[in-house]
């Protein structure tokens, strides 16, 4: 009997310290995950976040549901979380305009609800019902803060603001990626987006910097789409592409930054060595050509043979990975001595494959996003 008593007691004894093992292998485990860096499919880092317009937003820790607003799925493409998406806008459900991240996931976002008509800077509206109906986790908006707040206090669902129009390699641009990398516990991927866009930056700043100003040909582009299609002397003053090549945009002249109206005198007078316009808008240049075929055919670059198709980057906000394939191309284009070590396809399916997640420049192709030759009145 007293053998038997030492024998339960030895084995309450085993199981106890087996049951703390277990327990401290857990503990340690917990801490592990709770340590390591976040990923694609990682959670989230919870509590208050700061958005990119200073809203302070406190947003659950596991993200697995994101709605948007505006151009917001944009960016959450960007930072590597279109898998967590329950809804998106109409505008992308139609996947038109023609913008490649609506291209790249056209099927899956038409599968998905819609809860607004998805306009990024005029004027939208969201169906509150159907988004508190469809409960995501949180709503990623690139509307105002006004209108963050606004829809904040009507759903009760957080909503984090995203800021990047007219942006390629800017801040906010950076900024906003990296927020949403953090809200949806995709930081990993957020951030390697944000460190190749700063290593493109730095290339193209370092492959022009040998470029003497007396030495750089002068650079109009035209055909820059603001509110609507715009002609030949719709401009763009501090052009994002031409700046990150230091490309002389002869319409910094002006002192403008931003898109304005010339006029064809005011080109004549620049008389540009190179000209990118817009090849969405080709028939109404080939208009504006055959009604003043002179003047045109008296320009330096259009003797020249130099007139190239730049597809414009800001459609229902700013598609950043076109914008830099515009500085690569522009830049080759102008500059090619300095670009000739630059393979341009693999380089923009490089840019593509990282923001988008595929390489599909071919797929952009066959839907009028294309670098190349261009000649009016054809």
């Amino acid at each position: 009997m007293e053998n038997e008593m030492h024998e339960r007691s030895g084995l309450k004894k085993a199981l106890a310290l087996v049951g703390a093992l277990i327990a401290c292998i857990a503990l340690t485990c917990g801490l592990l995950v709770g340590c390591g860096s976040s990923g694609s499919g990682s959670s989230g880092s919870g509590g208050k976040i700061t958005d990119a317009y200073g809203r302070s937003v406190e947003v659950p820790k596991d993200v697995k549901s994101v709605a948007t607003v505006g151009s917001g799925a944009r960016i959450v493409v960007y930072a590597g979380g279109v898998d967590k998406l329950i809804a998106v806008t109409e505008m992308e459900a139609n996947a038109a305009p023609v913008r490649p991240y609506t291209v790249v996931y056209a099927e899956k976002f038409a599968s998905l609800p819609t809860t607004s008509n998805g306009n990024h800077l005029n004027e939208t509206s969201v169906d509150i019902e159907k988004m508190v109906e469809l409960a995501p986790d949180v709503i990623i908006s690139s509307r105002s803060a006004e209108e963050c707040n606004q829809l904040q206090e009507a759903t009760k669902i957080p909503v984090v603001g995203v800021s990047y129009q007219d942006e390629v390699f800017g801040d906010d641009l950076l900024k906003s990626i990296e927020i949403v990398g953090t809200v949806l516990g995709t930081s990993d991927h957020a951030k390697n987006v944000v460190s190749k866009i700063k290593g493109w930056k730095d290339e193209l700043s370092k492959i022009t910097s040998g470029v003497k100003d007396d030495q750089k040909p002068g650079v109009y582009v035209g055909s820059v789409n603001y509110k609507g299609a715009k002609g030949f002397t719709g401009t763009y003053g501090k052009f994002s592409p031409f700046t990150a090549n230091g490309i002389k945009n002869v319409a910094d002249e002006k002192g403008v930054t931003g898109w304005f109206e010339t006029d064809l005198e005011q080109v004549g007078a620049w008389n540009p060595d190179f000209i990118f316009l817009n090849p969405a808008n080709k028939t109404m240049l080939n208009e504006e050509y055959a009604n003043n075929t002179e003047f045109f055919d008296g320009l330096r670059a259009i003797q020249n043979n130099q007139v190239y198709t730049l597809p414009a980057f800001n459609m229902n906000g700013t598609n950043a990975e076109l914008g830099i394939c515009a500085s690569y191309f522009s830049g080759a284009t102008v500059y090619p001595e300095q670009f000739k070590s630059i393979d341009l396809a693999k380089k923009y399916d490089e840019i593509l494959e990282t923001m988008l997640g595929k390489a599909c420049y071919e797929q952009l192709s066959q839907k009028g996003i294309v670098y190349g030759p261009m000649k009016l009145g054809e």
